[in-house]
């Protein structure tokens, strides 16, 4: 069965063993050895920051002045706008004025009481006056502070052309954004299929849809208690998983998606490389590499193989290397490997180029492989 779709077509009408030898396909190999994987989910994400603030005036008042710019980085306290307050700088003048008059009359009559020039009751009248004075132009201050639309965090301030001079703003409303995207949630939806492979701690790689992709490394720090219902999606029968990673670059932002890949593992098993490998009716396959005298009783007992094939291959060196397709299930591709569930074993070797041209049964040379291509790595395999 194996050789029943046996094609040595680079034999055919070749009646000596050396011109057929000079007729045979070249090509590369690789030999089938451990490697380590580790298992992951993936999923495309939206970035959020960690850090991230509406800008809101705390005071109704009309905008007198813009101290920044879109875009511009600023500081947490940092004065964004300037609100009309002559009135309140006036109120917190007179405040002050007066905190001074009553804290002069508080010493005074304080003096006096010591020497037995006064009473204690109007002492303490003229120190609770001073404390109530106090009290008032330290609320004047809060007053004419509510006027500055400060930045509540370090970040970067969003756009801003909703507000421009004269515009009249209200308590509460929003003006922009301010963000610090240096820390970074990556929010994925995981199917309930894979949640119970999810857990606090896991790493998390982070990848950039662009060329090249910016990369980043976190872990998960938040697993929903619920399915399908987030502030970010409604996605039945998901559930939310919250990654916290640093923004080295600086390059990612929030409201981006991104590839997320939670590392649910780590296992070490065959590896077969993605040149390998070959797809027919969705069955993957590879051409495995054996000696034609291992092939040769095969080849002899089909009933589909010619006569004259046979006798060709009979006269080939029995070292000669026979490419045979086998049938292989794989995992998942990683880092442009497959690992191997059945169909090799370790020291199979496996051709790895010119493989659409192959047919089982066919003798090939074989070339010396570049080094990636001799064995397969034994480095950890990531997506």
């Amino acid at each position: 069965m194996l050789f029943a779709l046996v094609a040595v077509g680079v034999l055919t009408g070749c009646g000596k063993p050396k011109q057929a030898a000079r007729s045979m396909l070249t090509v590369q190999s690789a030999t089938i050895t451990d490697a380590t994987f580790e298992p992951n989910i993936q999923a495309i994400s939206l970035l959020e920051s960690t850090t991230t603030v509406s800008l809101m005036p705390e005071t109704d008042g009309r905008v007198v002045q813009v101290l920044v710019k879109d875009g511009q980085k600023v500081s947490a306290g940092q004065p964004i706008l300037v609100l009309d307050n002559v009135q309140e700088s006036a109120a917190l003048d007179a405040a002050k004025a007066q905190a001074l008059t009553d804290k002069l009359n508080a010493e005074r009559y304080e003096f006096l009481f010591k020497n037995g020039a006064t009473s204690a009751e109007l002492r303490d009248q003229y120190a609770t006056q001073a404390i109530t004075s106090r009290d008032q132009a330290r609320t004047a201050a809060a007053n004419l502070g509510y006027k500055f639309v400060r930045s509540p965090i370090d970040g970067v301030i969003g756009n801003l052309d909703t507000v421009k001079l004269g515009d009249y703003i209200q308590t509460g409303q929003e003006i922009t954004g301010i963000v610090n995207n240096s820390t970074l949630w990556t929010l994925m939806e995981i199917p309930a299929t894979h949640a119970g492979d999810v857990a606090i701690g896991q790493t998390v790689k982070v990848a950039s849809q662009g060329n090249p992709p910016v990369q980043g490394d976190g872990s998960v720090v938040f697993i929903s208690p619920y399915f399908g219902t987030s502030s970010h999606s409604n996605a039945p029968n998901t559930v939310l998983v919250k990654a916290e990673f640093p923004n080295l670059t600086g390059k990612l932002k929030t409201g981006q998606f991104v590839k997320s890949a939670i590392i649910t593992g780590r296992k070490q098993t065959l590896a077969v490389p993605v040149q390998a490998v070959m797809m027919q009716a969705e069955q993957p396959f590879v051409y495995k590499l054996i000696p034609l005298s291992r092939a040769l009783p095969g080849i002899k007992a089909s009933a589909n193989v010619p006569e004259a094939t046979k006798k060709t291959l009979e006269k080939l060196p029995p070292s000669t290397p026979i490419v045979m397709q086998t049938k292989v299930e794989l995992g998942q591709l990683q880092n442009n490997f497959y690992p191997v569930q059945s169909g090799l074993n370790r020291a199979d070797t496996v051709a790895v180029s010119n493989t659409s041209q192959l047919r089982s049964g066919m003798p090939v040379k074989v070339a010396p492989a570049s080094s990636s291509q001799r064995t397969v790595p034994t480095k950890t395999m990531k997506d």
